[in-house]
């Protein structure tokens, strides 16, 4: 008997990009990327990947691709042309619900593996095989359900402060704040082997895609996860917190964070536009975090978007 694929909905963009020079055509892409990474956390989203003409076998123009549930498609379809609207860009969009199996292999050809931090860690979706010169120390991460996968600026802002502390002392306890994908904590787990790592999102989808994540590459015993606000986590005190969540997040939850750290403890706050960081660093200010004065530039910032490094005051 033939099993019937469930249906499932997609909106594609063909955004219009400017072609006068190398600069435009890349600013269109880090924009489009932005969207992308906005639209990934908003409600019956499943995944968002960005499409790079430069990739071989690529469309012709840059494509948004939004993979979604039939009940979804409506609303999907309005964020993505509201989004769209709001950075500055146009396009051509079609919807269309499918009862096929491509959406499996859909996303494999815009992949490709990474090396982060000094040579640390390398980041390869499972279709991608090792190559000689690649680090011993890797994550296995496909991309699915929940955004994360390691492409984005605010997920690279993180994962290089990550390697840069694993350079350093070894942290205790690590928290993953709003893990999505679980990618920061099994960075975390891998490159901290004695570290205690905890991961919490109030999406249980979020939390189940860490879980698999973490199963995946064998680290399972090594986090604990939790479904729920920073209040679930009681009285737990951490070494490093680790936050990539939009700005309008992570400001009330400041003082919430504080009372999470240890004296001394590093904190990492991504998903930050960069005309949002004033109104995050001066939250955290207040809450009795101070700069971390070891790392330069401050704040670091890729594109549009920014990663604030604080540490916790005695």
């Amino acid at each position: 008997m033939t099993r019937q694929t469930p249906p499932w909905a997609i909106v594609t963009i063909d955004v219009d990009a400017e072609r006068s020079s190398r600069d435009a055509w890349a600013a269109t892409l880090d924009l489009l990327d932005d969207v992308a990474a906005v639209l990934a956390s908003a409600e019956g989203i499943a995944g968002v990947e960005t499409r790079d003409p430069r990739t071989i076998g690529g469309p012709e123009s840059p494509q948004l691709v939004v993979y979604t549930a039939p009940e979804f498609l409506d609303r999907a379809q309005r964020q993505a042309e509201t989004l769209m609207h709001d950075f500055g860009l146009r396009g051509r969009l079609r919807a269309e619900v499918r009862t096929d199996d491509d959406w499996r292999d859909a996303w494999k050809q815009f992949y490709r593996a990474q090396i982060l931090g000094e040579g640390q860690l390398l980041l390869r979706p499972s279709w991608i095989e090792r190559q000689p010169q690649d680090p011993p120390v890797e994550l296995v991460l496909d991309p699915g359900r929940a955004f994360g996968t390691g492409l984005h600026e605010t997920t690279q802002l993180c994962l290089d402060r990550i390697c840069a502390l694993a350079r350093g002392p070894a942290a205790a306890r690590v928290l993953d704040l709003g893990c999505g994908s679980g990618i920061l904590a099994l960075a975390a787990a891998r490159l901290m082997p004695s570290a205690a790592i905890v991961a919490i999102d109030d999406d249980p989808e979020a939390v189940e895609t860490t879980r698999e994540n973490a199963i995946a590459n064998d680290l399972q015993a090594r986090i604990e996860l939790h479904t729920g606000d920073v209040d679930a986590l009681g009285a737990d005190a951490f070494d490093l917190v680790l936050a990539n969540i939009r700005a309008q997040t992570l400001i009330p939850r400041a003082a919430a964070i504080a009372t999470l750290c240890r004296s001394g403890a590093a904190v990492v706050l991504s998903g930050i536009l960069d005309d949002e960081r004033d109104e995050v660093a001066r939250a955290y200010f207040e809450a009795g975090f101070v700069r971390d004065a070891a790392v330069e530039p401050w704040p670091r910032q890729r594109g549009e978007w920014v990663a604030i490094d604080l540490r916790r005051a005695p």
